[in-house]
């Protein structure tokens, strides 16, 4: 499987690359800086934006006869108001991947988005609705709207607090994250694990469609 990776030369986007070469894949990265990321057998690297329809055109067509059959993103998105990088990104990848006949995608979104809200901490509530967080979450709320609209087979991970810890076996809560209980996703859950996660996602279809809260 070649798989097209959004935000590749993040923290949890180099555990995925790292993942899913070991797992016999291969990678097309799509990075602003094409010197942020070492060289891999595997590993394709192509500079631009999925902000740039053209740049994910690129992407896709990076490796000649090999298209990508799957989307993983990892991209995050600032506190900024008004963002929409991580929404005008993935407007941008649906439409090319139905241009291409692509229909699998996994998105690293976090606790607290959509249906999850409710279930974090009374502290992450408030600041979800009261600090510049707020605008990412706004961010990849519109990323859970767009995703569910799509038509596509997606999932959207919504990891605890993520941690540079070793991985780990995972726990998948409902979508709501119910489960947890009053410390909420406190433990949190390693960057590596949320990786294998979403390669998981694209490899299998059991979470397709679902958005679940996943923790170590």
């Amino acid at each position: 499987m070649r798989i097209l990776l959004i935000g590749g030369n993040g923290l949890t986007g180099r555990f995925v690359i790292d993942e899913a070469l070991q797992r016999g894949h291969k990678i097309t990265a799509l990075v602003r800086n094409s010197t942020s990321l070492t060289a891999k057998d595997g590993l394709k690297i192509v500079k631009g934006t999925p902000l740039e329809p053209s740049n994910i055109e690129s992407a896709f067509n990076a490796v000649p006869g090999d298209l990508p059959t799957a989307v993983i993103v990892t991209l995050g998105s600032p506190k900024e108001k008004g963002t929409r990088i991580m929404a005008d990104s993935h407007e941008n990848l649906i439409e090319a991947m139905k241009r291409h006949d692509v229909s699998k995608i996994a998105t690293l979104a976090s606790f607290g988005v959509g249906s999850s809200f409710p279930n974090i901490t009374v502290l992450m509530r408030w600041a979800i609705s009261n600090t510049s967080l707020g605008h990412s979450f706004a961010d990849h709320n519109n990323v859970d709207k767009i995703l569910k609209k799509s038509g596509l087979d997606f999932v959207l991970l919504r990891p605890a607090r993520l941690t540079m810890g070793k991985k780990a076996p995972v726990q998948f809560l409902r979508d709501d994250g119910k489960g947890l209980g009053v410390f909420a996703g406190l433990g949190g859950i390693s960057r590596a694990s949320v990786a294998a996660c979403l390669v998981d996602a694209v490899e299998r279809d059991t979470w397709d469609g679902r958005t679940p809260v996943i923790t170590n």
